[in-house]
C-alpha cells in the first residue's frame, strides 16, 4: 500500500471513514501479491477483505456481550469500512455485491440504526432509542415511499432508503440533505453527520440514481426530479424538520444532482452546495477517453457507464452528454436557489470547467475554487462550506 493510502487510512480520509490502518495492512499486502491487472477480476479483488471484516464483526459481537457498547460500535464501523472498500468503487461482481450487503449490515449495527415503517419517530421512541444508541445521536434508517415514482416502471411501489441523525431538540431544526456520489454511499455518513448534528442541524443521507439502493431509474435524466419530490414531501411532513431551512449538499457526482435540484426544486430549498460536481464537460468524449489515467484509482469511465445504465463505455461517450448534460438540457438556464460551487482547481475526475459553466448561465451563483487541490477541493473545502451554510441558515425569510 502506498504511503498516501496509508495516511488516508490513518486519518480516516475518504474513502476510509471509520477505518483504521491496521485493518487494511494485511488486505493490501495480499492485493500487492496478487498483482491484479486490467481488466480487474473484482471477485478476486474483493475476496481478501472478507476475512478481516469478519474478524472485526466477530470481535464487535463479543464486546456487545460484555456490555462495552463504545468498543462494539467502533469495531462494527471498522468492519463496515473494510466491506466498503471491498465493494469499491461500485458493486459489479458477485463478491462485491455481497460486500455491499454486509457493509450495510455491519454499519447499521455500529451506528445503532433501526429500520422503521413509513411513519415518524415519536418522541418517546426517540428517547428510548437514545438510551441504547451506539452513536449519539443515533443513526436511524427510514424507507420513504417513492410517491412521485413513474407509473408502470420499476420505480412504482419502491422506497427511498435514507439515514438520518438529528440533534436532541424539542423543536424543528434546519436540515441538511447530503447527496452522495458515484462510489460514496450512505454507509459513509458517520463523520459528516456528526459535524452537522454538532451544529444543531439534522443530517439526512441519500444515494443518487444508479448507485447504492436508490430506486430511481438510472437511465432516465428526469428520474432524480421525481426522487427529490418524494423525499422533500416526506421531509416537509416531519415534525423535526424546519422545512423553511432545508439545505442540499452534493458530493462529487452528487454535485451534478445538487446543481440540478438547485434549479428544479429552487422554491423548496434554502440553498445548495455542489462540491466537486460535473454538469456538462464530464460527458465529453475527449475527457472520458482520458479519465482512466488520471486521479481516480479505478476505471472511472466504466463505473460511470454502469451508473448511467450504458452497456458499454463507447455508447456512453456518444449519448450521455445530450441526455444528461445540465447545459444541453437547459437546466442551467433556469432560475435557481442560492448555489455554492466548490472544487479543487486541479480536479482530474471531473473537469474544473464544469464548475465554471454554471456561472455563465441562469441566476447568479457563488463559487470558490481551491488552487493546488484535487477533486472536491479537500481539505480546504470544509472551511468554505460550513461557514457558508451557517451564514445561509441565519438569513431571515
Amino acid at each position: 500500500m502506498t504511503q498516501t493510502k496509508a495516511r488516508q487510512c490513518t486519518f480516516g480520509v475518504y474513502p476510509f471513514a471509520d477505518a483504521k490502518l491496521e485493518d487494511f495492512e494485511r488486505v493490501f499486502a495480499t492485493l500487492i501479491t496478487l498483482n491484479l491487472k486490467e481488466p480487474i477480476d473484482f471477485d478476486q479483488y474483493a475476496a481478501p477483505f472478507f476475512p478481516v471484516a469478519e474478524e472485526l464483526a466477530a470481535q464487535a459481537h463479543e464486546q456487545e456481550k460484555t456490555g462495552d457498547v463504545a468498543k462494539a460500535s467502533e469495531l462494527y464501523l471498522r468492519a463496515a469500512a473494510v466491506y466498503r472498500i471491498a465493494r469499491f468503487p461500485v458493486p459489479r461482481s458477485h463478491k462485491q455485491k455481497e460486500a455491499w450487503k454486509r457493509n450495510k449490515d455491519t454499519y447499521i449495527k455500529g451506528a445503532r440504526s433501526v429500520s422503521l415503517p413509513n411513519s415518524r419517530v415519536t418522541d418517546s421512541f426517540s428517547q428510548a432509542l437514545l438510551s441504547c444508541s451506539y452513536l449519539s445521536p443515533p443513526m436511524i434508517e427510514y424507507q420513504i415511499p417513492h410517491t412521485h415514482a413513474l407509473p408502470g416502471s420499476t420505480e412504482a411501489g419502491s422506497h427511498i432508503p435514507v439515514y438520518v441523525r438529528r440533534p436532541h431538540s424539542e423543536k424543528a431544526v434546519p436540515t441538511v440533505l447530503q447527496i452522495f456520489g458515484l462510489d460514496g454511499y450512505r454507509t459513509e455518513f458517520t463523520p459528516d453527520s456528526g459535524r452537522l448534528t454538532d451544529r444543531g442541524w439534522a443530517a439526512v443521507a441519500v444515494e443518487i440514481p444508479g448507485t447504492g439502493d436508490c430506486p430511481a431509474l438510472r437511465q432516465d435524466p428526469k428520474s432524480p426530479d421525481r426522487l427529490w419530490s418524494s423525499l422533500l414531501d416526506w421531509l416537509d411532513a416531519q415534525e423535526w424538520v424546519d422545512s423553511k431551512n432545508i439545505v442540499v449538499w452534493g458530493l462529487s457526482t452528487g454535485g451534478h444532482y445538487a446543481m440540478r435540484i438547485a434549479h428544479t426544486h429552487r422554491e423548496r430549498l434554502k440553498g445548495v452546495v455542489a462540491q466537486g460536481g460535473g454538469c456538462h464537460h464530464m460527458f465529453d468524449k475527449e475527457w472520458l477517453d482520458n479519465v482512466g489515467h488520471l486521479e481516480y484509482p479505478f476505471d472511472l469511465d466504466h463505473s460511470l457507464a454502469v451508473k448511467f445504465s450504458y452497456d458499454d463505455v463507447e455508447t456512453m461517450k456518444k449519448d450521455a452528454q445530450k441526455r444528461f448534460s445540465l447545459l444541453e438540457t437547459g437546466i442551467l438556464d433556469q432560475p435557481c436557489t442560492r448555489l455554492l460551487l466548490v472544487n479543487g482547481m486541479d480536479d482530474s475526475i471531473f473537469p474544473i470547467e464544469d464548475s465554471l459553466v454554471p456561472l455563465q448561465h441562469g441566476s447568479v451563483k457563488e463559487a470558490r475554487y481551491v488552487p493546488g487541490a484535487g477533486h472536491m477541493g479537500e481539505p480546504a473545502a470544509g472551511k468554505i462550506i460550513y461557514p457558508w451554510i451557517e451564514q445561509l441558515l441565519h438569513v431571515p425569510e
